[in-house]
């Protein structure tokens, strides 16, 4: 028993050692950490959810804080490094670097959570300061996501807000690289002068393009009321930009690069030569005409062999480079930024590029303990080459459908190939007077370089608490270069034997000066803000040209105007100045942050008008009620509830063409005198002028709500009316007094009423995190007033080969509407012919328009409005989500109630005309076999003017549904110590949803699609560094 009882206490005291050697032995290789996590005021938060991420992104354990905010994590790996992320309902979300832990010790942290802001404690830019959006009385709506933005193949601003700012219409110029879209704010509300004023770092900007890299916020000026601060220049709102600034701290560097490829997408394709021969040959049947010894596959077979796809040789897959690197810092009394960037993109058509280069140079200095001295430099080169895809006869797309498919793209000895070669000439007429599109593409030399130059300097002095000075002097030089030689045409089809060379060049000066001051207090509850500004603003502009031809050789180095051999018209100069001075004042008294009140006021004298009429006053007047700052509201579900109202007017100076009140001589007349009929160059009147000229005034009124529910749900709604006052337009000329053009007149009254709304959502559940955002825009235009002098109605001149002018806008109707014979199908028998009675050259398979007024014939009286080129809905949604390392985004964007006219149809579906190539839907044109289809029989002569009666036929749906954007990204972080690092793949245009039968709804003019350049689908990868 002894010996037993011996043995077991040996036993239990070996294994007591052994425990105790394993406990010592798991303590030196792992360890625990505590931690505290508390607000910002030092009150601790328990509930906080504590999450350990290791070195591959993986949760290794979760826990909360005790009722003391307090945690403890056990038992870790001292070998291993980790992450704290730390999260909480109503405050933002925290994570640490990377850290080892400590063996065998325990490690503690303090954490201190900011509270999550409201959206509404958010800082806006406004006019000439900076107001909370909680404290806004104004319309005022901002670019989400800025950052992410940036990252999308889009080369603008405009591109960046294109679905994301409720309110604002942005209509896409078309897929030639460079191009501007078109952005309008509430509508449209009048023919001249509709584009925002750009404010970039509180001046005015009306310089080059700017870098969409370069921009830290953008806030829209929406209603007269936000907008009435910047007077004459606001009337289409105004679009403010803040660029990135540096901070003190340490140098930062960031870089992004992004390489893509662009492909074209539901492109016409053509007949086959085959196809093409047999359609012509059934038009001439149904005609009773001779069939054309072209298309005869006896006479000439060449013509019966396809040798080329016109699309396809003039599309390519584009590609697109976009480079960017800032470098930002500062010490302890100054700031700087400076950043490059690169943007080369080649169209998917061919030879179409744009390049830009952009450097910018930021800065600020204190002097003193209340002296700021600052400066922002910028310079932009761009060179762009298009293609004109507009044009009926010369459309590069167009002319590939109209190309003969049996023509190659060159002949036997490298040169372009016309519509046949020179020994089947005698059939050239059969296949009309068309270009070669790859001729059209390639042959003309190009070169538009433009530079511009821009900056500000400015002096900010705190006179004492409360009330600043600044004085901001900005400079802006635009230089810019236009040259086109166009070669010989010798090919058969459109054959020019006369080659020209056309040079403009350009430039434009223009100087601000601003003094401003600014005073803000607080007395106990009641809280305000003053702003007074004197801005002082000139312009000149001069421009000169000149075309020659006749060119012996053309040879690049060979192309320059001295070596024309004539010049048929003498050359054209013009100088033109403005000057604008304005005197300010704004207002802001809020009670308690629970009632707001905001006025302002400006005057404006431009030297646009007439002497009597230059000076203009805007005035402007808002309020709000915060009605969640009561003492009863109670905040639970809803944070923030506020509702407010605004009422302004803006003039529009940008309508008023310069020296249109004053008698316009010009010096650009020449006439043919003496015995050698020689051009001589004298003075003439070639304009009426109009000296009682007024300002074009808009006046809006505006009613909002702005809401935030649970820290995460954020409404913003707005219900508007904006009239336009005695817009201006330039007449058509008195056919009795002999004029180029009318006189520039004030023709009447524009309303635009609508309501916009943005919801928001962010939150966050674990390792995600969720931002949506949706917002629609609906807008109803419509013409009050005309004076009835002259403009009973406006006639537009966009037209279709002169012979299809579809738009008229009248009183009671919108802008842009379309004024069209409505068609009602079309005939399936002669008794239909009959019965119907007022088309007496109709037959079976013509369409049937409709005699609205009855007199028993179809003209251009039984013409009737039906509807817009400008949407009446506009809307966007998007998503961004986080995992982890791994993000993604998501942007689609609508338009609804948006007509589109069809021009393309009047020459590519048509076989009276001219005798192009057709589009291949034409195989699908009434026959008596093929009855149910909307396109009419094929026809030589075309009796009933099917093609030729400006209807319907041509008016199509242009709504569209589109995806414009798909981002997803994963995250490097402290990849080689501090270097944080972002891979992204982006896919811009991928989808788009609509029953417009064209190449793209979006067509880049109003309303008028004659084969459009289209958005290229654009697909990226990108690489974005920081240090």
């Amino acid at each position: 028993m002894r010996k037993r009882s011996i043995f077991s206490n040996v036993r239990l005291a070996l294994s007591g050692l052994a425990l105790f050697v394993a406990v010592n032995v798991h303590a030196q290789t792992s360890g625990q950490l505590r931690g505290t996590i508390m607000d910002s005021k030092g009150t601790s938060i328990p509930g906080a959810t504590i999450q350990l991420i290791d070195a591959n992104g993986k949760t290794v354990t979760q826990v909360s804080t005790d009722q003391k905010g307090m945690f403890v994590l056990a038992g870790l790996d001292a070998a291993g490094q980790y992450r704290i992320k730390v999260s909480m309902v109503g405050y933002v979300p925290y994570e640490t670097a990377a850290t080892a832990i400590k063996s065998g010790e325990s490690n503690s942290m303090l954490i201190r959570l900011e509270e999550q802001s409201s959206a509404l404690d958010e800082v806006v830019v406004v006019g000439y300061g900076e107001q909370k959006r909680g404290d806004l009385t104004t319309a005022v709506s901002s670019l989400p996501n800025v950052s992410d933005q940036v990252n999308r193949p889009v080369s603008n601003l405009e591109g960046m807000m294109q679905g994301n700012v409720a309110g604002v219409t942005v209509i896409s110029s078309g897929g030639n690289p460079g191009a501007g879209p078109r952005v309008m704010i509430r509508g449209m509300g009048t023919l001249n002068g509709e584009s925002p004023l750009y404010v970039v770092d509180g001046m005015p900007n009306y310089g080059g393009p700017i870098n969409p890299n370069d921009i830290e916020t953008v806030d829209i000026l929406k209603d007269a009321a936000a907008a009435a601060i910047y007077g004459a220049q606001a009337s289409s709102g105004v679009i403010v930009i803040t660029t990135k600034s540096g901070k003190s701290g340490a140098p930062k560097l960031n870089a992004d690069v992004y390489r893509g490829w662009q492909t074209a997408s539901n492109l016409p394709s053509a007949l086959n030569a085959e196809q093409y021969a047999q359609a012509y040959n059934t038009a001439a049947r149904t005609d009773g005409v001779p069939l054309s010894a072209g298309h005869d596959a006896a006479q000439n077979p060449w013509g019966q062999v396809t040798r080329t796809n016109w699309m396809d040789e003039i599309f390519q897959t584009g590609t697109i480079l976009n480079a960017n690197v800032q470098l930002s810092g500062g010490g302890e009394k100054s700031r700087y930024s400076s950043s490059f960037g690169y943007h080369d993109s080649k169209g998917s058509l061919l030879n179409t590029d744009y390049k830009r280069f952009t450097y910018r140079l930021k800065s600020d200095f204190d002097f003193f303990d209340r002296v700021t001295v600052g400066q922002n430099f910028y310079v932009t080169h761009t060179t762009a080459r298009g293609a004109n895809t507009s044009d009926s006869y010369s459309g590069t797309i167009i002319n590939a459908i109209y190309m003969n498919p049996a023509a190659p793209v060159y002949d036997q000895n490298g040169n372009f190939h016309g519509t046949v070669p020179p020994e089947l000439a005698g059939f050239s007429g059969t296949y009309g007077d068309t270009y070669n599109p790859v001729a059209l593409l390639l042959r003309p030399t190009v070169r538009n370089p433009s530079l511009s130059l821009n900056g500000n300097v400015f002096a900010n002095v705190n006179i004492f608490d409360g009330l600043t000075f600044k004085s901001n002097f900005a400079l802006s030089l635009v230089r810019s270069s236009s040259k086109r030689f166009e070669p010989r045409v010798p090919e058969i089809g459109r054959a020019n034997l006369n080659n020209y060379l056309y040079h403009e060049e350009s430039q434009g000066d223009r100087w601000i000066w601003d003094q401003q001051l600014n005073y803000t207090k607080s007395f106990g509850e009641h809280n305000l803000d003053v702003v007074a500004v004197y801005s002082a603003q000139k312009m000149r502009d001069e421009g000169y040209s000149v075309r020659g031809v006749g060119f012996e050789r053309e040879d690049p180095w060979y192309q320059y105007i001295g070596n024309a051999a004539s010049v048929p018209t003498l050359p054209g100069s013009s100088v033109s100045e403005e000057s604008l001075t304005s005197a300010i004042a704004r207002v802001n008294y809020n009670y308690a942050n629970r009632y707001y009140i905001g006025a302002s006021i400006r005057k404006d004298r431009s030297s646009r008008l007439p002497v009597e009429n230059r000076s203009d006053v805007f005035p402007s007047i808002s309020g709000a009620w915060k009605i969640s700052s009561e003492p009863f509201f109670d905040k639970t579900v809803v944070n923030d509830l506020k509702l407010r109202a605004s009422w302004g007017q803006i003039g529009n100076m940008q309508s008023i063409p310069r020296y249109a009140y004053n008698i316009p001589l010009s010096t650009g007349t020449s006439t043919p005198l003496g015995s050698d009929f020689g051009l001589v160059r004298h003075f003439s009147v070639n304009k009426q002028y109009n000296p009682n000229i007024i300002w074009e005034r808009s006046q809006s009124f505006d009613i909002g709500v702005d809401m935030t529910v649970l820290n995460k749900l954020t409404l913003a709604a707005d219900y508007y009316e904006k009239k336009t006052i005695g817009m201006v337009f330039t007449n058509d000329p008195d056919p009795h007094v002999g004029f180029e053009s009318g006189p520039t007149t004030n023709i009447g009254d524009i309303m635009n009423k609508g309501v916009e709304a943005t919801i928001r959502y962010n939150d966050t559940f674990g390792d995600w995190r969720i931002a949506a955002q949706a917002n629609i825009g609906v807008n109803d235009n419509k013409v009050l007033h005309l004076d009835d002098y002259s403009n009973a109605f406006i006639q537009h001149g966009d037209n279709v080969r002169n012979a299809l002018v579809p738009y008229r806008t009248a009183p009671g109707q919108r802008l842009y509407s379309y004024y069209l014979i409505p068609s009602d199908g079309i005939f399936q028998s002669q008794e239909e012919v009959a019965a119907h009675g007022v088309q007496p050259r109709a037959r079976p398979g013509d369409l049937r328009f409709v005699d609205t007024n009855g007199d028993g014939r179809i003209s251009d009286e039984d013409r009737v409005y039906m509807g817009s080129a400008i949407p009446r809905f506009t809307y966007g949604f998007s998503l961004n989500v986080d995992y982890k390392n791994f993000d993604l985004s998501v942007l689609t964007y609508g338009v609804s109630g948006v007509k589109i006219f069809n021009g393309y149809k009047f020459t590519a579906y048509n076989a009276g005309s001219n005798g192009y190539n057709l589009d291949s839907r034409v195989l699908n044109a009434w026959t008596p076999q093929n009855t149910n289809t909307d396109i009419p029989l094929l026809s030589r002569q075309d009796p009933n003017n099917n093609f030729g009666t400006a209807s319907d036929w041509y008016l199509e749906n242009g709504d569209y549904f589109r995806i414009k954007n798909v981002t997803l990204g994963y995250n490097l972080r402290n990849l080689f110590g501090k270097l944080q690092t972002r891979v992204y793949f982006s896919a811009e245009n991928p989808f788009t949803f609509t029953s417009y039968s064209g190449i793209d709804p979006e067509v880049g003019s109003t309303g008028l699609d004659m084969a459009n350049y289209p958005l290229p689908k654009t697909y990226t990868l990108g690489l974005n560094l920081n240090f």
